[in-house]
């Protein structure tokens, strides 16, 4: 697909970015607002122009092909605009920044890339002592269930730290997600029925009720 086609076709479904927003979890969206999204009666912002997504974007090609160098027991495969949909519910998708394959086993696997401006200590606490943000451990479970070929996964972090004295410190980290999907399956098996119950609501139009993410 071309990245018209790519944007239209994340709207007929559930992406990873949508899934803490299901579950009344995203510190930017609510649930009733995804919804208003996908039922078209709310255009989604486009934020494809602002500073921050597209140093993502820039990104995204040196650190993949860092981790490639990193991790040689891995295949690194990109398809750009690439949509993967769940066999059984096709709306559950994920759009992979790219997919492992381990050369010794043949284990399929994947890695999701985030950039990360932290400009405070709060965004900072939620990196700290291994953790990552809730939303973006949520949005690494919908590569498991938008395809169940996939065994592993992993996170690479690059973040860059802006401290209040000017100092700016980078450093990239790598978080696995989970060494096989055994590990995963009770937060996925919590996870599915949210999604499916989710998406009733959007092939009704029927507006869901308003969760909110705690304080």
């Amino acid at each position: 697909m071309n990245r018209e086609q790519w944007l239209e076709e994340r709207k007929k479904g559930i992406g990873g970015s949508d899934v803490a927003c299901i579950l009344g979890m995203s510190p930017y969206k609510t649930n009733v607002e995804l919804w208003e999204e996908k039922v078209g009666i709310r255009e989604a912002e486009d934020i494809s122009q602002k500073e921050y997504v597209k140093s993502g974007t820039d990104s995204e090609d040196p650190l993949r092909k860092l981790f490639a160098v990193d991790y040689k027991q891995y295949e690194v495969l990109h398809e750009e605009n690439e949509i993967i949909h769940n066999k059984e519910y096709p709306f559950i998708q994920v759009s992979p920044d790219s997919r492992l394959v381990e050369k010794a086993t043949g284990r399929k696997g994947f890695l999701e890339i985030k950039r990360c401006e932290i400009m405070n200590h709060k965004m900072y606490e939620k990196w700290k002592d291994g953790n990552i943000p809730q939303n973006y451990y949520l949005q690494t479970l919908q590569y498991f269930l938008a395809e169940e070929e996939f065994d592993f996964g992993y996170l690479r972090a690059y973040l860059i730290r802006h401290l209040a004295d000017g100092t700016v410190i980078r450093e990239i980290r790598d978080y696995v997600i989970a060494n096989s999907r055994a590990e995963v399956q009770e937060d996925l098996d919590y996870l599915k029925p949210q999604e499916i119950e989710f998406w009733k609501f959007v092939e009704t139009k029927t507006k869901p009720p308003l969760l909110l993410p705690q304080i």
